[in-house]
């Protein structure tokens, strides 16, 4: 296949996909997030619950975090099978990405001291892109939906389920061979202008004909929570503290013997 022809095979599947569904646009960014939440956050949250999911599932998701937890630290601080079961039994890679969640919001913490990413919109695109790309546990569809969708950048978020379609429709060049490798190759086909409605339209075209990947077993899920805190440990105490602490021994009454008695 000639370099040009996966572009105009792209130009066509977007042409297409503008076409099916004409009223596909990106909700703003404040839109259904909770008072006194960081917008950016919650968007983060989202993303986190739409990679290799659909849009209906993740909704359905981030209703259940709302009706099982307070806020977001307490969903930080939350067991990670606690956060999977709020998912549902069913839900696609559900304890993995409990686990990614837990410990991407840990290190949110950690950095900010506070659970907000408000701080990114003062960065430069590619210091907040770096910022996203590097907290702990975070997949780079997240990373990049934030980025397009909360920061104004340039990127194309490109799950499992949307790289699946697009390889099926033979869009994209022989050396894409991955999801991440996918969104490389989308950002330099599609303008920057034009990534939010390719998102749009492309998320919209998963939902409805994506494949769902296969439910990950537990004992081969990747542990992307932060280390557990360990016990206070008891410092070893003086001798002499030790000695004073103890309390004195009572002196025993020496009892008389018969024959002492008798010859008193």
């Amino acid at each position: 296949m000639s370099p040009t022809e996966p572009s105009k095979a792209l130009n066509a599947l977007l042409k297409k996909l503008s076409t099916r569904y004409p009223d596909a646009a990106p909700e703003p960014l404040g839109a259904g997030v909770d008072e006194g939440v960081d917008p950016l956050l919650h968007l983060f949250v989202y993303s986190f619950l739409l990679w290799d999911a659909t849009s209906g599932q993740a909704r359905a998701a981030m209703n259940r975090l709302r009706d099982n937890f307070v806020d977001f630290n307490e969903l930080r601080v939350a067991f990670a099978d606690e956060i999977a079961a709020s998912f549902g039994e069913r839900y696609p890679r559900g304890y993995e990405r409990a686990l990614r969640l837990r410990s991407s919001l840990h290190d949110v913490f950690k950095r900010e001291h506070a659970l907000t990413l408000s701080r990114l919109a003062e960065l430069s695109k590619r210091e907040a892109r770096g910022y996203l790309e590097s907290l702990d546990g975070t997949p780079a569809y997240v990373a990049s939906r934030v980025f397009l969708l909360g920061l104004g950048g340039h990127a194309i978020p490109v799950d499992q389920r949307i790289a699946d379609l697009l390889a099926e429709e033979a869009v994209l060049s022989d050396d894409v061979t991955d999801a991440e490798s996918a969104a490389s190759w989308l950002e330099r086909h599609v303008r920057a202008g034009e990534a939010a409605h390719a998102q749009t339209i492309l998320q919209a075209w998963s939902d409805d004909e994506g494949a769902m990947p296969k439910r990950d077993r537990r004992a081969d899920a990747p542990d992307f929570s932060p280390p557990e805190i360990p016990p206070p440990v008891q410092l070893e105490q003086p001798e002499d503290a030790k000695n004073a602490k103890r309390p004195a021994k009572k002196k025993k009454t020496a009892k008389k013997s018969k024959g002492a008695s008798s010859k008193s």
